[in-house]
């Protein structure tokens, strides 16, 4: 049995403040219904933190960072507001550092990492990357990655509510745009759901964040039914999974690992969504990735429809702020 996309809609379980989900798996057209309020598996978000407020972090080179509040922590790292100071001691304002553990001798992952945003830095509407570097704290090796700090995230905007129309169109025409440079430069992010996309004080711009499960591939041109791993057929559909986050209470759990019979089955599922959800503005683009799961990906195509799902919509118009999208000032 290979992998699936599994729409998840989460809920707060008392008094832990721990997460239950309950999963739908759709194989075709059935659907499998579990719950599940086992706590996740050790990770970084599990563990104590691994710096206190006021330490200072220093590279070989001479950078400092001192470090402020939690901004908040995942499955690899932890991410700390903090006060960059270069070399020469000037100051650069305050960062998002990223600190991610591992074992000594095993920092594959992390360079990996660092090596994708280094080639991600041309890239618009892909957050920051202002400096990486490894250390050792009590005895506990560390890579520290500094980004540009931006504000919240589309997770935060979409709790307990949805967004409107033209600004889920919006949030998916950028991703795609996103997509179609790393396509280009041979990456699959891999790891796209609301809390990857981060949006500046005023709304003016959204960012993608976060490339630690993103991978270098060739361009995979099995164009056969069953060709597996469609390099980047993942990050095209979960756009479309994106949208119905947008407009419903449900969530992503990804799993890039399908067939491409498995995607087409999958975006079927997606479309009944639609219709359930009054969400026909997305229709025409999910038919058109549909279609192109089969063959090679255009995200200009995708985008164009997209774009034809609202009439009155512009990609070059701001965000729309609304009672259900606050103004989040700095």
């Amino acid at each position: 049995m290979g992998h699936w996309l599994v729409m998840v809609k989460k809920r707060r379980v008392e008094p832990t403040g721990g997460m239950a989900a309950v999963i739908r798996i759709s194989i075709g057209n059935q659907a499998l219904r579990l719950e599940w309020k086992e706590l996740c598996t050790m990770n970084a978000s599990d563990q104590d933190d691994y710096v206190r407020r006021g330490q200072i972090l220093l590279s070989d080179s001479g950078s400092k960072f001192e470090i402020g509040e939690k901004l908040g922590s995942g499955a690899f790292g932890q991410v700390y507001q903090s006060r960059y100071t270069k070399k020469n001691g000037t100051e650069d304002g305050i960062v998002a550092v990223k600190l991610v553990k591992y074992e000594e001798g095993e920092d594959a992952d992390v360079q990996r990492e660092r090596e994708i945003l280094n080639l991600c830095a041309p890239v618009e509407n892909v957050i920051t990357l202002k400096k990486a570097f490894t250390f050792i704290l009590d005895e506990q090796h560390f890579m520290l990655f500094a980004f540009e700090k931006y504000g919240l995230s589309l997770e935060s905007m979409l709790k307990d509510r949805i967004i409107n129309v033209p600004n889920t169109l919006k949030v998916g025409y950028i991703v795609l745009g996103i997509f179609e440079h790393l396509q280009k430069l041979g990456i699959v992010f891999r790891d796209l759901h609301p809390g990857q996309l981060l949006f500046c004080s005023d709304l003016v711009h959204m960012k993608l964040t976060d490339f630690g499960m993103a991978q270098q591939a060739k361009r995979n041109k099995n164009t056969t039914k069953e060709a597996n791993t469609y390099v980047y057929a993942f990050d095209a559909a979960s756009v479309a999974f994106l949208l119905v986050c947008c407009r419903t209470d449900a969530k992503v759990m990804d799993k890039p690992e399908l067939t491409t019979s498995a995607f087409v089955n999958e975006l079927r599922g997606v479309k009944d969504t639609l219709l359930q959800n009054n969400m026909m503005f997305a229709y025409e683009f999910v038919d058109e990735l549909t279609r192109q799961m089969r063959g090679n990906l255009s995200y200009a195509k995708l985008q164009r429809a997209l774009s034809a799902g609202l009439v009155t919509f512009d990609p070059d118009d701001k965000f729309i702020l609304t009672d259900s999208v606050p103004s989040m000032l700095a």
